[in-house]
């Protein structure tokens, strides 16, 4: 008998853990217009709203959402809508702008990140809306090859691509992207630790001593299929869900805080508390 003819019970109880999260948006919208930091004036499902998440996708490495974001907001209020036309400034005076911003001062790519937004703007002149561009490629596996490519670090050799695979499931979550008119059969989310924490607990991994991957390739070929195969029709909506699972999220008076306990509201909420090691004690 197969995982999955033995945990069908167990898989729609995993079904119903993930349509708690479908009502949340990503934690990063929540530094754009209406969101609880509403730092940029922009909704994140305006053009140029969607051109500066393709800009925190791109310098998102080896820093938290919160600098980053602060780094974007306040190059934002410099330069307004010409934001997007940093391609144009000399990179000299951009790299001055950015290693002027504090709490920045070990950051890995900051010498690389005036390149890096540059080319992101580039991008955004090339292509023009981006949500638009990616509907007329209609394959999500090929917006990702392009944005790798033609965007300064954002994974052309890298086997996984998290960074350009991480901005076109952004691009699912926001209102009115329609995700099928480009997330194809082959398209493949990102992986994260969350992703294999659960797989892990919960998943076919449970239990095994040996991962069932040998190759990177074979590796994110096979989570991608458990996402699939809890939800067939829309993969990218078990994405945010089991990348939370036990996810830190700082401590309170009580200990460690999880993100999946935090976005459910209580690990009474949860239907998989009963089999969690991480659940609250009550």
């Amino acid at each position: 008998m197969t995982w999955v003819e033995s945990n069908r019970a167990h898989i729609e109880n995993i079904r119903t853990y993930i349509a708690g999260f479908q009502a949340q948006q990503p934690s990063v919208f929540a530094w754009f217009q209406g969101g609880a930091h509403g730092v940029l004036p922009l909704e994140p499902q305006s053009d140029r709203g969607t051109a500066l998440l393709l800009c925190f996708c791109a310098l998102y490495q080896g820093v938290t959402e919160s600098r980053l974001m602060g780094l974007l907001a306040a190059l934002w209020r410099e330069y307004d809508a010409d934001f997007l036309r940093l391609n144009k400034l000399p990179f000299d005076v951009l790299q001055a702008r950015i290693e002027s911003h504090p709490g920045l001062e070990n950051w890995a790519i900051r010498a690389q990140a005036p390149g890096i937004l540059r080319s992101a703007c580039d991008f955004f002149y090339k292509h023009g809306r981006i949500l638009p561009w990616a509907q007329s490629v209609a394959d999500g596996e090929e917006c990702v090859r392009i944005l790798s490519e033609e965007v300064f670090m954002m994974g052309k050799t890298s086997l996984f691509k998290p960074k350009a695979r991480y901005f076109l499931w952004l691009l699912t979550q926001l209102p009115g992207s329609d995700p099928v008119s480009f997330w194809g059969d082959r398209t493949l989310l990102p992986i994260t630790p969350g992703h294999l924490r659960f797989l892990r607990e919960f998943g076919p991994l449970k239990g095994r001593k040996r991962s069932p991957w040998i190759k990177p390739e074979e590796k994110i070929a096979y989570v991608n299929r458990f996402f699939r195969l809890l939800a067939p029709q829309a993969p990218w909506t078990a994405y945010a869900a089991l990348d939370a699972y036990l996810k830190p999220q700082g401590q309170d008076s009580e200990g460690k805080q999880w993100e999946c306990r935090t976005r459910l509201g209580g690990c009474l909420q949860c239907p998989l508390a009963p089999l969690c090691p991480g659940r609250e004690e009550v």
